[in-house]
């Protein structure tokens, strides 16, 4: 599933509950196309195509988060796009309304709508300053918080960066296998209305987590420096590591996957040594 997905899916999530729907019966399609012919309850359309054929009738609401929503039938109740795509075709019905907030839309002129409305958001134009001021602020959040961890507790991060050294693959796969188990705990925990809560400290604990793999690894290229001071060098390195995913993500595709690897890693690390508390010694099997 898309990452970008993930908090516009819990702006509709949080929606659908507000509106009184049901969130049990809420079908959230991920990926693939898709002919839907019968569904009740809330649809939410992920990175998938879905279609209305022209003799079907879907009950709504409809949220649009990405993918393609194609409407050659009828849509009985309302049609909410967040982005993604949304066609109404000729001879096509919309019984509630269709509020477009972001995305883009095709409306055909023969299409029935009962009631349409635009969410227009003004924004004015930011400089380049304006656009890297989130990237340096939590640039330099990360640097303070590396040095100051540094100085007292410089072997936690120690430790967690032995485990990245010495085991990369180790802890590249259980970074990965993390990532994946939390995703889809995530999303099905995002469903329940009274886990939601829990889903979003969930994700925060994971950021958190993911922070602190940056440092441990800005803490490896600070050594590189050979000098008897730790907080400086540590905080130089977990710049040199921002900056180096933001350039390296860059690169189309491979770049991504370079700066994932890394982010991974880390945080495989991190689990590994329980947040450096335990230096990770791999299992040796008997000969």
């Amino acid at each position: 599933m898309n990452l970008e997905l993930i908090p516009l899916l819990i702006i509709v999530l949080l929606m659908i509950s507000a509106g009184g729907a049901d969130v049990e019966t809420t079908e959230f399609v991920i990926e693939g196309d898709h002919e839907m012919t019968e569904h009740r309850g809330a649809l939410i359309v992920g990175d998938a195509t879905i279609t209305v054929p022209s003799t079907e009738t879907v009950s709504g609401p409809v949220y649009v988060i990405g993918g393609e929503f194609r409407v050659n039938g009828t849509v009985d109740g309302d049609v909410t796009q967040l982005s993604g795509s949304l066609v109404v075709e000729d001879g096509a019905t919309i019984g509630g309304e269709l509020q477009h907030i972001g995305g883009s839309e095709e409306l055909s002129d023969d299409a029935v709508i009962t009631e349409r409305t635009t969410v227009v958001f003004e924004s004015a134009e930011s400089g380049p300053v304006a656009a890297y001021t989130p990237f340096v602020l939590t640039t330099l959040m990360l640097a303070l918080v590396g040095s100051l961890l540094s100085r007292k507790h410089e072997l936690l991060l120690d430790t967690v960066g032995t485990a990245v050294q010495d085991h990369p693959l180790i802890s590249f796969t259980v970074g990965a296998l993390l990532f994946v188990t939390f995703l889809s705990v995530f999303v099905f925990m995002a469903f329940t209305l009274i886990l939601l809560p829990v889903s979003i400290l969930g994700l925060l604990i994971g950021l958190l987590i993911i922070s602190y793999g940056i440092i441990a690894l800005g803490y490896l290229a600070g050594q590189q420096l050979n000098t008897p001071r730790v907080g400086l060098p540590t905080g130089l390195g977990t710049v040199a590591i921002m900056v180096l995913l933001q350039v390296i993500g860059l690169i189309p595709i491979l770049g991504d996957l370079i700066a994932g690897g890394l982010l991974l890693t880390g945080l495989g690390a991190v689990v590994l040594t329980y947040f450096g508390l335990q230096e990770f010694e791999p299992v040796s099997l008997p000969e």
